[in-house]
């Protein structure tokens, strides 16, 4: 019985301390979204993002907000999933990459991830109709 309540212990543990999981899309030239999934118990601070071809870096402003980025996230600590909202100013190049700066504990060590952005979708063509003209 001890073993299952030691290996309880650590299950919790090794969840409380994973690291988080994100992915980022592009939404228009200078708009991206972050998806981050974390544990919900664990505190996340995020300090900054930068946008990067491989060669040219650019910051943006940031904000975090619920997934559906509808509402402010001040305190990410409760939640599982967030988003982070990138404004950038319009760029030279053509970012395919993002460097998320964050921290675990308050006034903790910075750590960092790094994204492949995912290409911004296609637009969607119109069904081509035949006018009365044709």
């Amino acid at each position: 019985m001890k073993n299952w309540a030691s290996l309880l212990v650590m299950a919790v543990l090794m969840s409380a301390c994973a690291t988080p999981q994100a992915s980022i899309s592009q939404k228009s030239s200078t708009l991206y979204n972050v998806q981050v999934r974390k544990s919900a118990n664990q505190l996340m601070e995020v300090v900054d993002v930068q946008l990067t071809d491989g060669s040219q870096w650019a910051s943006g402003s940031f904000r975090l907000t619920d997934p559906s980025g509808k509402r402010n996230v001040l305190n990410t600590k409760g939640y599982s999933e967030f988003a982070i909202q990138v404004v950038t100013p319009s760029m030279s190049f053509a970012p395919n990459q993002a460097l998320i700066s964050y921290r675990l504990e308050t006034d903790g060590p910075v750590k960092s991830m790094l994204l492949e952005l995912q290409s911004m979708p296609a637009p969607v063509e119109a069904e081509t109709r035949p006018t009365l003209a044709e």
